[in-house]
């Protein structure tokens, strides 16, 4: 789509960019009350620059991961629980080369989330939904190198630049349907943030 517009004799010129996604999910059933869902979506996009007079390359990738896997119980017809593991991967770069030299510049997010949930039907008219759940953060705010080919030179970053923190919640709602016409949703929700280490 975006070739047409990136042709030799415009402002575009040594553009390039592309993209996928891949969606998949598995469902396995154990007995008539347990299930077992696994699913996980990964995408990437890539925005690139070429100028051959001047020796640069651009490469600009980012993108996500997610893989879900989650059991599902049957306790009765009112009441089901889902227990859920979640990883999270989202990460941004620029890589640019000028003649000899490559720098990079890194940034990204990485989450473990586990969660336990329960929805209760107890009539036609309400369903509470409760439960908990914790994630475990990793963050890269930014991350820098850069090596030359010419001069052997090459600049890490320190480990330093990642955070991490814990984040955790409980929860409690009831969508109630008070007649034909009017519906309330309400709940309550506690949550916290917990930054962990030297900032």
């Amino acid at each position: 789509l975006s070739k047409p517009f990136m042709s030799k004799d415009n402002a575009y010129s040594g553009s390039g960019y592309y993209f996928y996604d891949l969606t998949t999910k598995i469902n396995y059933r154990i007995s008539d009350k347990d299930r077992i869902f696994l699913s996980g979506y990964f995408g990437r996009d890539v925005f690139s620059f070429v100028n051959t007079d001047n020796d640069i390359a651009i490469e600009i990738p980012w993108g996500n991961a997610t893989t879900t896997l989650r059991w599902n119980h049957l306790f009765s017809d009112k009441l089901f629980m889902n227990l859920s593991l979640i990883y999270n991967d989202y990460n941004f770069s620029i890589e640019a080369t000028q003649n000899s030299w490559l720098f990079i510049l890194y940034s990204g997010i990485k989450d473990i989330n586990e969660k336990l949930d329960f929805d209760f039907y107890p009539n036609t008219n309400h369903h509470i939904k409760f439960g908990l759940e914790h994630t475990y953060h990793t963050f890269i705010p930014n991350t820098a190198s850069a090596s030359s080919q010419e001069d052997s030179l090459v600049i890490e970053p320190e480990d330093n630049s990642k955070r991490f923190a814990h984040e955790w919640a409980m929860f409690v709602t009831d969508d109630f349907k008070v007649n034909d016409v009017l519906k309330i949703n309400y709940g309550l929700r506690f949550s916290g943030f917990h930054q962990i280490g030297p900032y």
